[in-house]
């Protein structure tokens, strides 16, 4: 058993790191764009009356004139692209759920302002197997710390659109917590499941062969948000009628499978690249310049080529393919997964090739992540809000950009 950690340990730092697999190649070539008509930023003017108009009968001068109340809705404030890069206005809720299939799901949501202030916390050895988890020492520090609130009240405001959200290989649906927790305070819900095909618990245990194919469990996922009416704390919080995907790595190849389906509004896709086709929704790319992982030029500069308009490029200088996860700032210390095998003394046993893929985008000369995080939670926000109709216009996608380093390339 003892030399089952070392090779769990460092099976964990591939998390999220490839985007390639049998069930993760193909999307459908064609599609039919969904009815995404935006809300506009001002209600239709109405004008003030003619002065050279008079009325055939004029209203008698004792009775009052009765004005029609309008029915128009508040329009949603504008934003600059460094607000869009901070914290929202939403507290931020999260809950766990589970598919018929038995998949969990996490899902983060905006939720009641009086809810501020709480933190959640995930342990990373409790996505291996049970009795492999229990080989990490206590002294090991793998907790990663969200600004949230378990089951927290939902905000009243909604319902809220919805972010699908796919994990990479050999990872977990909460590896992205950071930036699903930043989506939530902007009242986007944001959704993730386990992929038994290849996640970190069914990789390491020897299971995931013969499991459905991740589009599977991504597509059921969406199916199961529509049955939750009743449910006690998203009830009243999911807007099935606006969704889009987003995915890292191999997660990126799952969403293109599903961008084509009926509903789908847009997708933003992390450090991964297209399939066969092209979904002919608007996407938007994110690449660290220095992912030895997917190739930031071979792979996701010429899948925003081959993308169909409207599609924005994100280049981050000085990042890697981690720099899109939690997984570069696990424990109290940031740490990396490769500094967790250090603590747990088996840092001997990881050897050059599994030291690269562990610390892809984490360690110099890759910035650390907090830097990167801004700009990636700028242009993520931006892009779905507009694709949702909050904004007329994209915000924050253009060189306006928080973050340095960053070369913005749109169509």
């Amino acid at each position: 058993m003892r030399r089952l950690l070392p090779i769990i340990l460092t099976a964990t730092i591939v998390a999220a790191s490839c985007a390639s697999g049998s069930d993760d190649e193909a999307a459908p070539a064609t599609a039919t764009p969904a009815d995404s008509t935006l809300v506009t930023d001002a209600p239709p003017a109405t004008g003030p009356p003619s002065t050279d108009a008079t009325p055939e009968t004029p209203p008698p001068t004792d009775a009052p004139t009765t004005v029609a109340p309008t029915t128009t809705a508040t329009p949603e404030p504008a934003v600059t692209p460094a607000e869009l890069a901070a914290q929202g206005p939403h507290a931020v809720g999260v809950t766990t759920r589970a598919l018929p299939e038995g998949n969990l799901v996490e899902v983060w949501y905006p939720a009641d302002d009086s809810t501020s202030g709480g933190t959640v916390e995930y342990q990373v050895r409790s996505f291996l197997p049970p009795a492999v988890g229990d080989l990490v020492p206590d002294t090991v520090d793998d907790a990663r710390s969200i600004d949230a609130t378990r089951d927290a009240a939902p905000a009243t405001t909604g319902p809220f659109p919805i972010v699908l959200f796919s994990h990479g290989s050999t990872s977990f649906r909460l590896q992205s917590s950071v930036l699903a927790q930043h989506l939530a305070s902007w009242g986007i819900v944001t959704a993730s499941t386990d992929h038994p095909s290849r996640d970190l618990l069914n990789v390491i245990g020897g299971t995931a062969e013969g499991q459905p194919p991740s589009i599977d469990d991504f597509r059921s996922m969406r199916t199961y948000l529509t049955t939750l009416g009743d449910d006690e704390i998203l009830g009243g919080v999911l807007d099935n009628n606006r969704i889009a995907l987003g995915g890292h790595s191999a997660g990126g190849g799952t969403i293109v499978q599903m961008a084509s389906d009926d509903g789908i509004l847009g997708y933003v896709s992390y450090a991964s690249g297209l399939g066969d086709g092209a979904p002919d929704v608007p996407s938007l790319f994110m690449a660290g310049e220095l992912d030895m992982i997917v190739d930031p030029v071979e792979r996701t500069a010429a899948a925003f080529e081959r993308a169909p308009s409207p599609s924005w490029l994100w280049s981050f200088a000085d990042s890697g393919h981690l720099a899109f996860s939690d997984l570069c700032a696990v424990g109290s210390d940031g740490a990396t997964l490769i500094d967790l095998a250090e603590a747990a003394g088996l840092g001997a046993l990881v050897d050059d090739r599994l030291r690269s893929l562990g610390t892809d985008g984490c360690n110099d000369p890759n910035r650390p992540v907090e830097e990167v995080w801004p700009g990636v939670h700028q242009s993520a926000t931006g892009f779905y809000r507009w694709v949702f109709g909050v904004d007329a216009d994209p915000i924050g996608l253009d060189e306006s950009v928080v973050t340095d380093g960053v070369t913005v390339t749109a169509k």
